[in-house]
């Protein structure tokens, strides 16, 4: 699935930069309760990492990419194999806002993620201090490798990008088709004929898709009875949500 964004004019400024380099044993938890207290890139060394957020989201990431983390996100990270590590580059904002695409949790994909993180962790492997300036130039070129990748999405799908963004931040909403195509300013048959060709979905299954996402995180919590769970995260039918749920991962909500 793809997921679609518009690109921003810089209107920030990024300073407190801090780097951290973590290991830990299999099955070791953290839970950020109060939200993390940075805006944070993670990138996994080695092994493979779980990040269950409050939202219902879960974001399972192996050896070698990265997730991007807004600060006040509360969530836990979850360490699932020995001795997996990560690296951690965290920062704040001076003033402005970031970029849409980097609002929420979200993986990064980035061919060359494992060679910029490194890049801030050159100087200490010759036993030498970081120097701010080293850390900004660091952490600049990695949102501008990130800003360039966005940008290379098709220009035809960044219509979309209302109909995306308000799926994705109200998901419980049953709104109508004809409401998201509205929001592009788009026929609701032009709509639905370019919203399938960009993600692979229907409208409704995409928003369905993110449901069960969500959903399956709050299952795993078990915090929530599978009732419960259908009600949060917008399924009105009981059955119908467990057809669905058993369609996309090969087992009943009640099996997790």
């Amino acid at each position: 699935m793809k997921y679609q964004y518009d690109l921003q004019e810089p209107n920030f400024r990024v300073g407190s930069i801090d780097i951290q380099n973590v290991s830990r044993p299999e099955n070791y938890k953290h839970t950020f309760r109060n939200g993390r207290g940075k805006h944070g890139f993670i990138y996994t060394v080695s092994g493979r990492m779980r990040y269950l957020f409050s939202t219902g989201e879960d974001l399972c990431i192996p050896a070698g990419e990265l997730i991007f983390i807004p600060k006040s996100t509360v969530y836990t990270s979850i360490y699932l194999e020995p001795d997996t590590e990560i690296k951690i580059v965290q920062f704040d904002l001076v003033n402005g806002s970031l970029p849409d695409y980097l609002t929420r949790p979200v993986k990064i994909e980035l061919p060359r993620a494992g060679e910029l993180i490194e890049a801030f962790f050159k100087p200490m492997e010759h036993h030498m201090p970081n120097h701010p300036l080293y850390d900004l130039s660091c952490l600049y070129g990695l949102l501008w490798q990130i800003d360039e990748s966005e940008s290379k999405i098709p220009a035809k799908y960044k219509k979309l990008q209302a109909a995306l963004s308000e799926i994705t931040e109200y998901v419980t909403k049953n709104e109508p088709i004809a409401y998201y195509a509205d929001l592009c300013n788009m026929s609701e048959v032009n709509f639905r004929r370019l919203f399938k060709e960009y993600t692979g979905l229907s409208p409704i299954d995409y928003r369905n898709d993110l449901r069960l996402t969500a959903a399956r995180g709050k299952l795993q919590s078990g915090e929530y009875n599978v009732s419960e769970v259908a009600e949060l995260c917008g399924f009105s039918n009981l059955s119908f949500f467990i057809r669905l749920y058993k369609n996309k991962y090969g087992h009943t909500p009640k099996k997790e």
